[in-house]
This record gives structure tokens, sequence and C-alpha cells, in this order.
């Protein structure tokens, strides 16, 4: 049992590190197609959702993301190219379905994707895309997928399906962070794990990589590199615990030796997804490469040269043009594929007033906001170098200090606040820091309009998720109940270690209750009207928090989650599970392959016994990720819940 238990959780590591999200908000102006069948009568997965803008004028080109979730969890319904603004720059947006691996093995899934592709140019003149602008972007098992649809253009195997007289080729792909060489992943030192046969890997070949050694040379993206590939933008954390960076600097080389033009970007620090990504260094440089190769397509904006950044964190290799010589230098060759402020200045500042407006930026709408720094509206050097000071040659001086205006910043942006136990709070935006028990805590925190006061939500990600990446988008919805939101980062944010000191452990529960202290401190908070949500290793910490912290809470609801009595798993056990006094809602999928749902029957059987009100409800045939599968029901369903206990609708 334990053996089995442990293996389940790996398996899920690879799933939970995705970008999964709820369905983003269609921006205005936006015209959304959803849910539309790329393959006729085809699989309930073979679906795809397609935005364009309204009023744009010509033949657009068209991103298309790619989800992930270890090839057998994940949506279409997280697009992070919706949600950064790429519509409100001149892009279509396309997010797609494909059968995952409890559906079909592959070659199953880029088969899908192919289709997707060769759907929407058929498709083309109907929705205004420019068929000869197609990009393709995705993280983790959507990486892998995106790098491999970037290197099999030609491969005809994979062209299964309708629309066979159009291409699947693209003209850019970025790859976050995906596996490319199979073999040499589950032979990696730390990451043997995925060499066993209930891995995401196995169950996307059949059975395991080292015995299906054939088919796993079939889904490396390195085997089909040829001279005809688009241009890759990779990037890569160092500290990534589920996919070792080896995966992309395989693909870097490949590529490299290939003469594609490619830049390979490693973010120091960062792990299988944020923190890091949403750096401003890292959106700005997405933006730049796909508008470089689709909106600017067969226009050169930089010169093709082969740089590397100060602190090595970036490389580039681009192919030269046929009439052109190889560059030897230069500023760039200092601040690797990222032009100067200068350079920007030159190209897009129309009106020469030598600084870029909201209208003149070509980042993404959510970027401009963050190099804004003093909310005037307008970019200036200061700026932009302090934003990307870290790329700073050597030699290059330091920007001038922005001299701090004598009044405090508006309430509105900056919050500070004194907790017991909690030193330094400060909220800038939606993101918060602190010190609690003398250890940095981040995290985010969404308040509704209006004075309040609020009941309150502490939402817990699991594995290999974090604040910003799993809770924002559902505290934006229940801020919208009227709910201050609040989240942080746990040790499973990052999985590597020993698992007992993940999920439910005390590290963990020293974290929930100080988030439960800022809540109670705030002047908008209800303190009497809490509750606490998790998912996952999330739920484990959920039930945790429910008897150690009962006297903070009015009800809690979990996702995908349960007790277990084997000593060192991250589970909460039946003991623990008897001191609970908190009313708890029991979400849970029939087809959970990663925390199988008799870990919430155990779970509910122990309530019952202590006599505590809960609600245990099974999802038919839906796996692990519940709560992207099912999200409005999901979201009712808490809702109800904490209606019924006092949390809502006093």
């Amino acid at each position: 049992m334990k053996m089995r238990l442990m293996v389940l959780l790996l398996s899920g590591a690879l799933g939970l590190g995705a970008l999964a999200q709820t369905a983003p908000r269609t921006p205005e102006g936006v015209k959304a197609y959803r849910n539309m069948e790329y393959v006729e009568n085809g699989h309930e997965r073979h679906k795809l959702d397609l935005f364009v803008p309204e009023k744009a004028e010509g033949p657009l080109p068209l991103l298309i993301w790619v989800h992930g979730g270890g090839w057998q969890n994940g949506s279409k319904e997280g697009c992070p190219p919706l949600r950064e603004g790429y519509t409100g720059r001149g892009y279509a947006v396309a997010s797609i379905n494909y059968r995952l691996s409890g559906h079909a093995t592959f070659p199953a899934q880029i088969e899908d994707c192919k289709a997707a592709i060769r759907w929407l140019r058929a498709n083309a003149k109907k929705y205004n895309l420019d068929p000869k602008r197609f990009g393709v972007w995705g993280s983790s098992a959507g990486g892998h997928l995106v790098a491999l649809i970037g290197t099999s253009g030609g491969v005809k195997e994979f062209e299964v399906g309708p629309n066979l007289d159009q291409s699947s080729a693209v003209q850019a792909v970025c790859d976050y962070y995906g596996p490319t060489d199979f073999i040499k992943f589950v032979s990696t030192p730390k990451y043997e794990s995925h060499a066993t046969d209930s891995s995401p890997e196995a169950k996307l070949l059949g059975g395991a990589v080292m015995q299906n050694k054939d088919k796993a040379l079939k889904v490396n993206p390195i085997t089909y590199v040829s001279k005809d590939d688009p241009p890759f933008l990779i990037v890569h954390g160092d500290k990534d615990g589920t996919v070792p960076i080896n995966q992309s600097e395989a693909l870097f080389e490949a590529l490299k030796k290939n003469g594609t033009q490619v830049h390979f970007h490693t973010i120091h620090g960062a792990g299988h997804g944020r923190p890091g990504f949403g750096a401003p260094e890292i959106t700005g440089q997405v933006a730049a490469f796909f508008d470089k190769f689709l909106k600017n397509a067969g226009k050169e904006t930089y010169k093709p040269e082969a740089t590397t950044s100060e602190s090595t964190t970036t490389e580039t290799v681009e192919r030269p043009a046929a009439n052109q010589a190889q560059p030897k230098g230069g500023n760039n060759a200092q601040m690797g594929n990222r032009p100067t402020f200068d350079q920007v200045i030159a190209r897009d500042d129309k009106n020469k007033d030598g600084k870029l407006s909201k209208e003149e930026f070509r980042g993404p709408p959510a970027l401009f906001q963050r190099l804004d720094r003093n909310g005037d509206g307008f970019l200036d050097k200061e700026e932009h170098d302090a934003a990307f000071q870290r790329q700073r040659p050597n030699n290059s001086p330091a920007p001038p200090k922005r001299e701090e205006p004598s009044k405090k910043p508006d309430a509105a942006k900056c919050t500070e606040a004194k907790v017991s136990g909690i030193k330094d709070f400060k909220l800038e935006g939606q993101e918060w820091t602190c010190v609690a028990d003398g250890k940095p805590l981040q995290g985010i925190l969404v308040k509704p309009e209006g004075k309040g006061p609020f009941p309150a939500l502490l939402i817990s990600h699991g594995l290999g998720g974090n604040a910003r990446q799993f809770a924002l988008p559902k505290a934006r919805e229940f801020a919208k109940l009227g709910m201050v939101c609040i989240a942080t980062d746990y040790t499973h944010s990052q999985p590597k270690g020993d698992r007992s000191d993940f999920g439910a452990s005390d590290d963990n529960v020293r974290r929930a209750k100080a988030c439960l202290a800022i809540l109670k401190s705030m002047p908008e908070v209800d303190g009497k009207r809490m509750a606490a949500y998790g998912n996952s290793m999330g739920a484990f910490l959920t039930i945790r928090l429910a008897a150690d912290a009962a006297d903070l809470l009015k009800a809690c609801a979990i996702t995908a989650g349960g007790i277990s009595q084997v000593k060192g798993y991250p589970a909460p056990s039946d003991e623990v599970a008897g001191r609970v006094k908190v009313p708890m809602l029991i979400l849970h999928g029939t087809k959970d392959n990663t925390l199988r749902p008799e870990l919430s029957e155990a779970l509910k059987q122990a309530l019952d016994a202590a006599k505590v009100p809960n609600e245990r409800k099974l999802f038919e045939g839906v796996s692990h990720n519940l709560h992207v599968a099912k999200v409005d029901e999901v979201n009712g369903l808490m809702k109800g819940w904490f209606e019924k206990y006092g949390v809502l609708g006093q």
C-alpha cells in the first residue's frame, strides 16, 4: 500500500506542475469561439477555443496554446496567451485539447495537435487568420508537444484525420521546460522515478521508458530535428525538480547544430513553472520572440548573431541571412537577445519623445504595468534598465537610483501591517510578502470592491503548484462572491527532498496559520467568517488545518484529497481527522489515479465517527484535475457549502 501511494504521488508531479487554470475571461472587443470540433464527430477531447479581435485589420497571426499536465491531465481552459493580452496586441489566440494518455497512448497526442493546426488553417479565411503565421507555445508536457510540432513538420506518420490537404507546420515555437529526450530524462540522477511503469512518461508510451526505447525515440522531439525547423525559444529553470534542464539543453544543442534560429534562456533558481516565468524579462522576451517571427514575418527586427548574457543565463544562436556576414559583437553581445533601451526607442518611439507610451509598447499590457513603476503611463530609460539590470554587462554602470516621493504610497497599491508572529507585511497590488516566525513568506491576496468586513478564504495549492498559478484565478472568482482570498507557496511548490515535509507537514501548517493571522488582522475581513479550501496536497493541509486551527475556521472544502495511515506519507492520518471540528465538503473524481477516492472515503468515515458535519460528492469519470474539469460545479458546491455554514450570506 505504501509503495503504491508513493508511486501515485510521484506520477502526478509532472501533471500538477503544469500551468492548469480556470477558463480566462474573454477580453472586451474579442470574439470567443468555444468548444469547436476540429475532428467532426471525433473524441470528446477533439475541441479547441479560438479568440479573435473583432476590429482587427487583415489576416491575423495566430498563437496556439498547448496545455501541460503530464499528458494525463489538464485542459484548454488555462490559456496564458489570452490572459497576458495577446489579443490586444494584434494576435488571434487558440487553445486546444488533445486526447490524454488515459484515452490513448502516443502518437494520439501529436496527431491531435496536428489535426487542430490543420483545421485552423482550413478555416483561416473564415476567422481572419493568416495561415502563413502560426506559432505554438506550451509548458511541461505541452512544451514537449510544441517542440515535437516544431521539429516534425514534415513527418507524414503523424498526419492522421481530416484536412490532410493542409500543413501542420508552424512558424515559431516557444517551449517552456518540455521533455525532449525520454531515455536521457529517466536516466538522469534524481529523476529515476520517471523510469517506473507508473510514471507519466510510461503512461504516454504504454510502458516503462527503458523497456520501450523504440517508442521513446519516436516521442522525442530531437529525433526529428531538420533544416526546415522553425525558430525556437526555449526557457527552463535550473532548479526544475520535475523535468531536468538537460532536456532543454539537448534540444538547444540539436537545433544549434542544425543551424536553426534558437534562443535558450535559463532562469537561475526557478523550478517547474512559476515563480520566475512571470518575471518581466521573461514575458517580454516571449512577446518579442513572437513579434519577430509572427507579426514581422520575413522582416528581421534584430541582427542575427551568437550571444550570451552576463550571467550565462541566455544563449542565442541564429542563422545568418544568406547575404549577410556574421556580426562579431556589439552591445547585444553583452545584453543577450534583449535590445537596449536606445534600440527599443529607435524602433518603437513613433513620436520621438524619448519614451514609450502604452500605445507604442509592443509587449502585453500586464508587462507594461509592471515596468511602468511610477504609473505615469510611459516607460523611460530608468524604468527599462531597472527592470533588466540582471542582464547589465559587468562594465556598465548601475542605473541611477530613482528618488522616492516624499509622500506615502497609495494605500491601494501598498499596505503595511503588524500581526502577531508576522513582521514586515507588505501588500503591493495582489502580491504580498512578510516574515513569519523569522522566515520569509509570500503569496497573493485578492479583495472584493468595498470596505467590508468580508468573509475570507484561504486557498491551498497541490504538488508543483503555487499561489499565483493555482490560487489566483480561483481567488478572483470567489472575490466576486464578496470574499477576501489569500494564498501562499508551500513546501511542495517545488517538490524535492523528503515527501513527509509536503502536504500536511508542520511547516506548511505554520505557513497556512500565518495566512489566517494576516486575514484576521485586516479591517476588511470578518474574522468570524473564515474558510479554507485545498486541492490534492493542499487538501491534506486543509484537513490538518481544520484540526489544528478549528477556532479560526467556520467551514472547509477539499478536492482530490483524503487521509492515509502510511507513515511518512504527506496525508494526515485518521487520528488527525478525528480532531477535526470544522464542517467539511469533500469532492473527488472516480477516475483519480493520483490520489484514489478511497482516501476521501476514509476521511468521511473518520468525520462521521467524530460527528463532524460533512458531505462527500463523487464525480463520475473525472480524474485528478477535478478542480479544472468541473470548475463551475465545484465552485457552485463550495459556494453553497459556505452559505450553509454561515461563511457567506450574512
